[in-house]
């Protein structure tokens, strides 16, 4: 059953915390040891809920349960406190994808890509000409497959010399270039692979 989209609203908030620490707590497991997971839970949290008042925060629902959640932004994120420097700024205008999270009893259904999707619409309405994030190492390869790009390694600065490794990434939102375009030149790129073997 495809998910169904829709603005997150904020009596949720409790419960989409529940299932983003979830996520964090099992998805990234395979990537960051348990204590540097508790310390980032704890210093940085898993999102911003002034983006559920800015309503621009999005849940997927599937039949009748939080199955995963993203944002976006056009100020800055509040995670940049904790890196070493401030980032560059990205030429043109730019929007940020902000906490991206999918129920672990749900992965690898389609359900961040339709979010993804979603939130990218939304920033091209915005007028944002790149979208850009900070991935998890685990979530690299999910971005890498939808065509965002690595531009930079970051680590966000924790308590007690602990340091939380990601990645920037950035994909450009022109005309034709959102992820269902990608995803069909993807599609096209291996079909003629095929045809050529």
């Amino acid at each position: 059953m495809a998910p169904l989209i829709r603005p997150a609203r904020l009596e949720e908030l409790e419960a989409l915390l529940g299932m983003q620490q979830r996520s964090l707590r099992q998805l990234a497991a395979p990537f960051y040891g348990r204590d540097v997971l508790e310390a980032a839970l704890a210093q940085m949290g898993t999102m911003d809920p002034r983006l559920i008042a800015d309503g621009t925060y999005l849940v997927a629902e599937v039949e009748g349960r939080i199955a995963g959640s993203a944002g976006w932004t056009m100020r800055a994120p509040n995670y940049a406190r904790l890196l070493q420097a401030p980032l560059p700024v990205l030429p043109g205008r730019s929007g940020v994808v902000r906490s991206v999270y999918v129920d672990p009893a749900l992965a690898r259904r389609g359900i961040a890509r339709r979010l993804m999707e979603a939130v990218e619409a939304r920033l091209t309405e915005d007028g944002a000409e790149t979208a850009e994030l900070m991935a998890t190492l685990a979530g690299v390869p999910l971005y890498d497959a939808l065509g965002y790009r690595v531009v930079s390694d970051h680590a966000l600065l924790l308590a007690e010399g602990m340091e939380f490794p990601v990645r920037r990434m950035t994909r450009p939102l022109t005309v034709g270039t959102r992820i269902t375009a990608h995803r069909a030149a993807a599609g096209a790129r291996g079909r003629a692979a095929a045809a050529a073997a």
